[in-house]
């Protein structure tokens, strides 16, 4: 009776204990895993970094002053509304412009100038993107429980959790750890490797804190979604920089999303024309130009009308120059027609603007002496082939003639 007594304890605390293990192993490995990156079977990241486990604090903007609000307009660029400065006495823009010959893609932008001709900030356009699945993506995942858990959460709740949710804690529900772990998945994919920290801005917008090559500068991407499509930009803002905390602000608060098509070209290209001349040739027609060219990016027409209004008004170098680099390294041309003074360009660009110069120069002479020469005089024998032919018109004219009394 005594042994069977001391068997049963023995069983029971085994029993017990290896209850235990089989209740506390998921908060156990919830833990290695959101802390070291515990690979298993079940679950493991590749692409892990320790910030994706915690936001930062939601962003809170502090309204700048702004003046002048009227002197801001949007212009539709891509898939993006931006408000920018046009006519404003502390600001003025360019394009930002780079083209990579292997892909055969362009990456645009807008650069936005203060007091003293410096660079205050920047603005980059990302391709939008559907968020994707990733309930696929680990055998945790496919389990039936796992998988009903998932998809409980609405796309806006996970979307608005990413940027929001604190996922340290592991004194949670099991349901809870694995939807914790399906939006820590979603994170090392949605989130680029190397950034800083990253917070929400909304329940829609989130942004993504990175490392920035100068930093004289503070670097953000900015990622909103909107009816299921995730739209991107990146800002770049100067720090300690009242000038260009107001760009930020505008850009955060103010940038929207619509669809882009080819038609918006021509439609904002109307636009472009109906301003005054004294517009079109400032940076707000550039603007215009730029906005429609987003939208036909294959039609270097835009890219060429840039310039030749660009040349034609006056302190336009820091715009003229981009668009000079972009032709050069896309189309092999400057597309110039003006010699600008300022515009700081060296070697093969600069020779082959020379050349285009010189080219268009040569042109219009011969244009201007065919409408203006006088007719070279006859040789002798073109004036004998002439009377030949002429006698044989009269000649026929008299035989054919008819005589009416």
């Amino acid at each position: 009776m005594k042994r069977v007594l001391i068997f049963s304890l023995v069983f029971c605390a085994v029993l017990i204990g290896a209850l235990g293990v089989v209740l506390a192993s998921p908060y156990y490995f919830y833990h290695k895993i959101v802390s070291e990156n515990y690979r298993s079977k079940w679950y493991f990241l590749e692409d892990y970094q320790d910030e994706i486990v915690t936001p930062s604090q939601a962003l809170q903007l502090k309204e700048p002053r702004i003046n002048n609000e009227e002197l801001w307009k949007n212009f539709h660029f891509k898939d993006t509304m931006v408000p920018l400065p046009v006519r404003h006495p502390l600001y003025y823009t360019a394009a930002v412009l780079d083209y990579n010959k292997e892909r055969k893609s362009t990456k645009l932008g807008v650069a936005v100038y203060g007091t003293g001709y410096r660079e205050i900030s920047r603005l980059y356009f990302v391709n939008n993107m559907i968020m994707a699945n990733e309930s696929g993506s680990q055998e945790l995942f496919r389990l039936p429980l796992v998988k009903k858990i998932i998809k409980e959460a609405s796309a806006e709740q996970i979307w608005r959790d990413i940027f929001k949710k604190d996922l340290s804690s592991w004194n949670i529900p099991f349901s809870e750890m694995v939807y914790n772990l399906y939006v820590l998945q979603l994170r090392s994919k949605l989130l680029p490797k190397g950034m800083i920290n990253f917070s929400a801005l909304d329940d829609n917008t989130g942004v993504v804190r990175l490392d920035s090559a100068n930093k004289d500068y503070i670097t953000e991407l900015v990622m909103t979604r909107s009816r299921g499509v995730v739209y991107s930009y990146i800002i770049v803002t100067e720090k300690n920089n009242s000038e260009s905390e107001v760009l930020r602000y505008k850009f955060l608060r103010d940038i929207r999303f619509r669809p882009g098509s080819e038609a918006l070209a021509g439609i904002v290209y109307k636009e472009f024309k109906a301003l005054t001349y004294e517009r079109q040739v400032d940076h707000e027609g550039m603007l215009y130009l730029l906005s429609a060219w987003s939208h036909q990016m294959a039609n270097k027409e835009f890219l060429k009308e840039m310039i030749f209004y660009l040349e034609r008004g006056e302190d336009n170098e820091k715009q003229l120059k981009p668009l000079y680099t972009y032709g050069a390294r896309r189309y092999g041309k400057v597309f110039s027609r003006k010699r600008v003074d300022g515009v700081d360009i060296t070697g093969h660009m600069q020779l082959q603007r020379d050349i285009e110069l010189e080219d268009r120069k040569e042109l219009e002479r011969i244009k201007a002496s065919e409408t203006s020469a006088e007719p070279a005089p006859l040789t002798k024998e073109q004036k004998v082939r002439n009377k030949i032919q002429e006698a044989k018109r009269s000649k026929s004219i008299k035989k054919n003639r008819m005589i009416l009394d």
